[in-house]
């Protein structure tokens, strides 16, 4: 696991130069446990190493035998021997006992194709010197992130993080369309970032430049057909062994390991195959929140955790650290936290660390198995929509809609009955409240995702396609790996293991969800594996209470920083139009927290990149 960086520019024959150490000194938190660069006339390439396998043996740069391709990479190979065994009976000698080195030789041997061989998590950057070529790609669901910009003279420049980009003089400059974006998900799809000269590399997809080419190409991506024909008992045997084999893959570490826990299905299946896998007692760490909140976890992450005999871990957070973690958490995100969770991942991550390098999540489970209430709730949504628009019509149900009275998962429920187009529907789910009017209106930054999404799909589906493709890879994925790094600790996550969602994908719906049911096969397969008390928990999420802070302290941070001396000169969000929120909200009218939440964090982030404000002296909460 580490950070990595680079800078294209044959025009220049000494592009990186102190450029490419400023960037690797913003990244340091990724590879705490040393560095090495590239330098060749017109390319630098640049890592940090956070070491996982081969300790002593798998520094980076790596070559292969004559000195001709060489890589830099962030992740983890899990089928690295496997891959070793076979190149070594093609003629490739090794050097090292490292995954990285299987990168060059499966280069050489299999050239761009050697990525469908890959099983892990990756974004590196492999240089072919005979070819004068250099291929950047990233791994199929984008775990491991990475960054570039095109610079006038033809210069590249990428990395792990945006702030490393920054570094080596890219410009800090707003993008307009990215920031409606935002405003109407709380993220932005890529490949956009919220600054115009920078764009994502997309999940699945590679860069490759030369003198005469830069082309990103897309080279994998999850289909949903064909499907074949099983039980729910024959699916749910698949699935089991698939999982054991994804977690078996990612115990491979030369460093301790341990698994987050939430109480959850996802997590407490994950850790149950740990259990069965490992030696010794699985290290387990949970966080909760304020006592009596509603979705605290904390009692049954605790419980999981007796049953399977772990060495448990907790903490809880409370709004004060909560907001004095704000700053760094949004430092090292480089953009606004799309979801509040991103902090108390944060704190958790940095208590792991005191006691493993490498954790398992559960995460990915929802969006592959159908998880979420709202795919329960669209099957219903759509049969109901044809008779309340027949009895009520489209306008009326717009209009009941608004009604503050409903509570919000009610009022977006109407709204989507409101239309029987579903890629009109499925936005709804995601998008702001229109009712806090700050985005604008009529937006639907999800139509270019819905539009590569096959239309023969049926409906659950294209949902869970639909979140696959942008809320998974674009939010859910990258908070887990900027807060897991910023704390210098690797996240694994085996459901995003590419053998088992491909074949989660191409399930029958009904194996996955029903009006009645969410997550159907993978509740079946830890039937067989949890205690009954863990299998008849309600779903909760990684739930943070913002709504309840935002009519307390979060709600007089809000203000202040909007409305008070210390406000910003230059707005991102209209101020009236936030006074109108907030307003609501504080006098229990609505249910406005993350539209809220969006906003006070898109000002920290402002404050931050395109004011120049240092995370450790920006306060939240003092005047």
């Amino acid at each position: 696991m580490c950070g990595i960086c680079g800078i294209w520019n044959f025009s220049d024959p000494a592009a990186g130069g102190e450029r490419i150490d400023r960037m690797l000194d913003t990244i340091v938190h990724r590879g705490p446990d040393g560095g090495g660069r590239l330098d060749r006339p017109g390319l630098a390439l640049g890592m940090r190493r956070l070491a996982i396998i081969d300790l002593a043996g798998g520094d980076q740069p790596i070559f292969n035998e004559d000195g001709s391709v060489v890589v830099v990479f962030n992740g983890e190979i899990y089928n690295f021997r496997e891959l070793r065994a076979d190149l070594e009976r093609q003629g490739h000698r090794f050097a090292t006992r490292s995954d990285t080195e299987a990168l060059v030789h499966g280069y050489e041997q299999w050239g761009d194709e050697m990525l469908h061989r890959l099983v892990g998590m990756f974004a590196f950057a492999l240089w072919d010197e005979n070819r004068r070529r250099l291929l950047v790609a990233r791994d199929r669901f984008g775990k491991k992130p990475l960054y570039y910009s095109s610079r006038p003279g033809g210069e590249i420049v990428f990395g792990s993080e945006i702030k490393a980009l920054l570094a080596a003089g890219v410009p800090a400059d707003l993008d307009d369309a990215a920031l409606e974006d935002y405003l109407a998900l709380r993220y932005v799809p890529a490949p956009r970032t919220l600054f115009r000269s920078v764009r994502q590399l997309p999940a699945g997809h590679k860069m490759v430049i030369s003198e005469d080419r830069f082309e990103v190409q897309r080279w994998w991506r999850l289909r949903y057909d064909p499907k074949p024909a099983l039980t729910l008992a024959q699916a749910a045997d698949d699935i089991e062994d698939l999982m054991r084999t994804a977690v078996e893959r990612r115990l491979v570490s030369d460093v301790p390991l341990g698994c987050f826990l939430s109480g959850g299905l996802d997590s407490s299946t994950v850790l149950s195959f740990m259990s069965e896998l490992s030696d010794e007692p699985v290290r387990t760490f949970s966080i909760g929140f304020d006592e009596g909140w509603a979705s605290d976890e904390l009692p049954a992450a605790r419980s999981t955790a007796r049953a399977f005999g772990t060495r448990h871990h907790e903490i809880r957070l409370g709004p004060d650290e909560f907001l004095r973690l704000m700053p760094a958490a949004v430092w090292h995100r480089d953009e606004p936290l799309a979801e509040p969770s991103e902090i108390p991942l944060l704190a958790l991550s940095r208590m792991a660390r005191e006691h493993v390098t490498v954790v398992l999540s559960g995460e990915g489970g929802d969006e592959l198995f159908g998880g979420y209430p709202k795919y329960r709730a669209d099957a219903l949504l759509a049969r109901a929509g044809r008779a309340g628009r027949a009895v009520l019509g489209e306008g009326q149900l717009r209009s009941l809609a608004g009604w503050h009275r409903l509570p919000r998962r009610a009022r977006m429920a109407v709204a989507a009955l409101a239309t029987a187009a579903p890629a009109e529907r499925w936005p709804a789910w995601f998008g702001a409240d229109p009712q806090a009017r700050l985005s604008s209106d009529g937006l639907r930054p999800l139509d270019s995702v819905l539009a590569g999404i096959d239309a023969g799909l049926g409906p659950l589906d294209r949902m869970l396609a639909l979140d696959v493709e942008s809320y998974l890879v674009d939010n859910l994925l990258v908070r887990g790996d900027k807060m897991t790094m910023a704390a210098s600790i690797e996240g694994r996550m085996p459901l995003l293991d590419h053998d088992l969602a491909e074949y989660a994908a191409r399930l029958p719906e009904e194996l996955k969800a029903s009006p009645w049911r969410t997550k159907i096969v993978i509740r079946e397969v830890a039937r067989r594996r949890l205690p009954p008390a863990l299998l008849s928990r309600k779903k909760i999420g990684f739930a943070v209470p913002v709504a309840s802070w935002f009519r307390g302290s979060l709600g007089d941070a809000l203000e202040r920083l909007t409305f008070g001396p210390d406000a910003r000169p230059d707005p991102l969000v209209d101020p009236e139009r936030v006074r109108r929120a907030i307003g609501l909200h504080r006098a229990g009218h609505y249910d406005f927290g993350k539209e809220l939440w969006s906003v006070l964090t898109l000002d920290v982030w402002a404050r931050l990149f395109l004011d120049g404000a240092e995370p450790a002296s920006l306060s939240i909460t003092d005047g």
